[in-house]
């Protein structure tokens, strides 16, 4: 059966010369995927029945490049005209007892259609001609594609599952990103697998979560049909337990009808749905009540979550092997995600925290505070804190409110200068006197009326 593909110049001139030696080339998995549901491409990966050492050569002889990803198990990265894309020569693989993914044995073979089984999912198992488009189905994925379903590509799917217990996590992405159901043995056979995902790196976990939590981005679906229903699967299979036992702890966990109306993992989940799709503010939806059953269950009451969630969110990030300034910023979101909560806060108050906070950080935790608020009542409503914390962070940088010490129009030369001390801990603490003072009275971080607080400030004034 043809289907419409738009193939690039440089990939059907591969074909061509991979056709040269007695091959077709096809286009494999997303890209045949999306194609049909007329979704963005991203990565495309190609396959024939030539081995690593013959794509390499005749890239060789066409001076194209190549680079070796996996030569073991038939992979090479060819470059073409400032596109890339990776070459996997049909094969069938034998996984050792576990789940953790990388092939005991390779076989290399000569048709789709045993290839076509190693894959997880039917509609991953689609293969297009280049450049003819002609599709090839050996599992039914168009069948599946139709009927909007998630299946493994074999009649019993524990033995896909059990290859590679990431593709529990990846049932669940899929289904998130695309919209789709997942079939019902499939579903089944996750379940019972999910234990599997202990053999698991934590790299891999963690990049399959991050899509989980970004997936209304990925081609648009609402949020509460991509995000928050990922998260639901995560928990319905069990994986969650196992990545995440903190956060499963949280299950059942009641709260408050006065300001709830969900249990604790609910409302966790519901919080990071109603979220802006960025991933420290995504991350800190999901990790901001962490610590609600450990205090529970501690001292009676959910006192102190904050504060203890931010110590649990930071071991739970590092563990999951994310980068140093997502930890930071993700944990440091769940410590400060209560404050000013009754919205009382003084407005002077608030612009002295916010210039030590910094313009970036303030706007997340206002993105934060509007996703816990509505993650409560499961629905979206003007928060008033957020939007008076906005009216006076706008406030702040259209006065020219200074957000580092570095803003203010004087340096430690000059205060030294000013006062006649020597270089000392105390020219820092002068320094810092006036940053928090001019954060709330911006019109004041001047030269010369600088330069008079400091000589106040040494003079035992106090400045207001």
């Amino acid at each position: 059966m043809k289907h419409s593909f738009d193939f690039s110049p440089e990939l059907i001139r591969f074909a061509e010369l991979v056709r040269l030696r007695g091959a077709e080339l096809f286009v494999v998995g997303g890209h045949v995927r999306n194609t049909l549901l007329g979704l963005p491409l991203s990565d495309t990966d190609v396959t024939s029945a030539l081995r690593p050492e013959e794509i390499e050569a005749l890239c060789g002889e066409a001076g194209i490049k190549t680079v070796p990803k996996g030569a073991a198990f038939g992979m090479v990265e060819v470059h073409m005209g400032g596109i890339s894309f990776e070459h996997t020569t049909f094969r069938s693989d034998v996984y050792a007892e576990g789940g953790a993914h990388r092939p005991a044995k390779v076989s290399y073979s000569d048709s789709p259609y045993e290839d076509a089984f190693r894959r997880d999912f039917t509609v991953n198992a689609l293969y297009a001609s280049v450049p003819a488009g002609e599709v090839i189905d050996p599992t039914g994925g168009l069948r599946d594609i139709e009927a909007r379903l998630i299946r493994t590509t074999a009649e019993d799917p524990e033995t896909i599952l059990r290859d590679d217990g990431l593709r529990i996590m990846r049932l669940c992405r899929f289904a998130a990103e695309l919209g789709f159901d997942i079939e019902e043995k499939t579903f089944a056979a996750a379940k019972k697998c999910a234990l599997l995902l202990r053999d698991i790196s934590a790299e891999r976990i963690r990049d399959e979560l991050q899509k989980i939590l970004l997936a209304d981005v990925k081609y648009g679906l609402p949020a509460q049909e991509s995000v928050l229903r990922g998260l639901h699967l995560l928990d319905e299979v069990g994986a969650l337990d196992v990545i995440l036992p903190e956060l499963a702890r949280c299950r059942g966990v009641p709260q408050s009808p006065k300001f709830h109306r969900f249990p604790v993992l609910e409302h966790i989940f519901r919080t990071v749905e109603l979220s802006e799709p960025i991933l420290e503010v995504r991350l800190a939806c999901l990790l901001h009540d962490i610590a609600k059953p450990v205090r529970l269950a501690e001292q009676g009451n959910m006192h102190g979550h904050d504060a203890e969630g931010e110590i649990m969110a930071r071991e739970i990030l590092r563990r999951l092997r994310f980068d140093g300034p997502t930890i930071e910023t993700a944990s440091w979101l769940v410590r400060r995600h209560m404050y000013d909560l009754d919205g009382n806060a003084k407005e002077s108050t608030l612009k002295r925290r916010f210039a030590e906070w910094g313009r970036e950080r303030v706007e997340l935790l206002a993105f934060v505070r509007e996703a816990d608020f509505n993650g409560s009542l499961g629905e979206v409503r003007s928060v008033k804190s957020a939007v008076r914390w906005r009216r006076i962070l706008n406030d702040m940088i259209e006065s020219g409110a200074p957000f580092s010490e570095d803003d203010l129009d004087c340096t430690g030369r000059d205060i030294m200068d000013w006062t006649g001390l020597p270089p000392s801990p105390r020219i820092g603490e002068i320094k810092r006197t006036l940053f928090m003072h001019c954060a709330a009275r911006p019109k004041d971080n001047e030269r010369e009326r600088l330069k008079k607080l400091v000589r106040d400030i040494e003079g035992g004034k106090r400045i207001k």
